[in-house]
């Protein structure tokens, strides 16, 4: 075209205009936009960026007229990516499928993202895209998005650390990803010769930590679910339902018992916790647990009756000590009986439980040795 860049910038503020007025024949309207697309592939970046901050206001635009635009170099197409309204579902796929990182990123982080778009980047897109659909605020996640994404890149942490930032991701998944990351980390501390023992132990105390953390922090319709779903996937352990016991999370020791036992979550509750009530015996008969396990169970059910009863609360600590305190009153368990119990606290409790159990494991011992 002729004249100067400045007057080539002029030309095109005026048929953007024009174009956007609407009011054109259709024969003036081609003849404008194939004036537009020349001065958008001008050699010179100042006016094809006029021609492309002129327009970003304005919708519809031809299909032709947005490609020359979004294929210019990136200060000129990825603005115009971010905000023109001229990109409809068609032309945002199109970028989604044959753009390159940057410019699906623009359209990923678009407020007016269409749903086949987001499902799109789900299944098919990059990283760094899908990290900038989860940065969308318009982008409302189902559980099936969550489950997809965090399949595709449970690996690349700046993914991970932006889904277990959501408040709504399925309970499962933080379960997962917190065995993961607990295995990660006692793997590496072995690796690193920083731990010279066999790590499998480490690695299996840090993932049922890490997993009862998470079950600690669900509200109770999350913990029904991810009950169930450590039940399905075998993880459900009776060093797991131990493990809660002694610090007194017995929202999850109730409905592991009804699970495993097939007896209704209220149900099991008012057997458990009513005094008088003979019903322990007949869920964990159901249940199947190790007698063993059944005894510390009934410590912190006990424990638990005597915090409602006073109509209190206690901390991990102060619940663990009183377990360990009711199970060395058991009459009916022989000294050793008493020892295996009080070795699961100190392996699962907190760190005031293990220390008395610890000390009273010796206490046990050594009058053991002198009724002998």
């Amino acid at each position: 075209m002729r004249g100067g860049a400045d007057a080539r910038k002029e030309l095109a503020r005026q048929l953007a205009e024009r174009l956007a007025d609407g009011e054109l024949a259709s024969s003036q309207r081609e003849i404008c936009v194939a004036n537009l697309i020349k001065l958008a592939t001008d050699p010179v970046m100042e006016v094809r960026q006029s021609v492309a901050q002129y327009l970003s206001l304005t919708a519809p635009l031809e299909a032709d007229l947005l490609f020359t635009i979004i294929a210019d170099e990136e200060e000129i197409a990825l603005p115009f990516l971010a905000g023109s309204p001229a990109l409809d579902l068609p032309m945002m796929l199109a970028v989604l499928k044959a753009g390159d990182e940057l410019r699906q990123i623009q359209v990923a982080a678009r407020q007016d993202l269409f749903h086949e778009c987001a499902h799109h980047i789900v299944t098919q897109g990059g990283w760094p895209v899908s990290a900038a659909l989860l940065d969308n605020p318009e982008f409302e996640p189902s559980d099936s998005d969550y489950r997809m994404i965090y399949r595709r890149f449970s690996g690349e942490p700046k993914i991970v650390d932006r889904l277990m930032a959501k408040h709504d991701i399925p309970l499962d998944l933080r379960i997962i990803e917190a065995k993961q990351a607990s295995s990660r980390i006692q793997s590496y501390l072995y690796s690193a010769a920083l731990v010279k023992t066999d790590p499998s132990d480490f690695i299996a105390d840090a993932e049922e930590s890490a997993t009862l953390q998470v079950l600690a922090q669900a509200h109770e319709f999350e913990l029904d679910q991810a009950v169930r779903f450590l039940l399905d996937k075998g993880m459900l352990t009776p060093s797991l339902i131990l493990r809660a016991a002694v610090v007194g999370e017995m929202r999850v020791v109730d409905r592991a018992l009804a699970l495993l036992s097939g007896i209704p979550l209220k149900r099991v509750q008012g057997l458990l916790y009513q005094r008088g009530s003979h019903g322990n015996r007949t869920i964990f008969n159901r249940c199947g647990l190790p007698k063993h396990c059944t005894h510390v169970i009934q410590a912190a059910i006990a424990t638990e009756r005597e915090i409602r009863e006073m109509g209190d609360e206690a901390s991990s600590d102060a619940f663990g000590t009183r377990v360990v305190e009711i199970i060395t009153c058991f009459d009916r368990l022989s000294v050793d009986e008493k020892l295996r119990l009080l070795t699961h606290v100190e392996n699962l409790g907190t760190e005031r439980p293990r220390a008395m159990a610890a000390k009273l494991k010796l206490s046990l011992a050594r009058s053991g040795m002198i009724a002998a």
